[in-house]
């Protein structure tokens, strides 16, 4: 399983950021994140943790804790 320190530091590199990004983050205040990251996210995370996730999941996530639920099935 992906740590939550591994997770975040994949997120920013994927959203090519250097805004500070933790679990409590709302997505609609990370400014690259959008529809097109979204799909980057859906294929970052088929290829680096072997998750296969709906697209709507993704969509209704609100904060990164959300997105890393979906990684780790919780």
């Amino acid at each position: 399983m992906v740590s939550e320190e591994q997770f975040l530091n994949d997120l920013k590199e994927l959203l090519e950021t250097g805004e500070d990004i933790t679990m409590d983050t709302d997505l609609l205040e990370i400014d690259e994140w959008g529809s097109l990251s979204a799909v980057e996210f859906l294929v970052m995370i088929e290829e680096k943790y072997g998750v296969k996730a709906e697209p709507f999941s993704v969509a209704e996530a609100i904060l990164v804790e959300d997105l890393y639920r979906i990684v780790t099935g919780g």
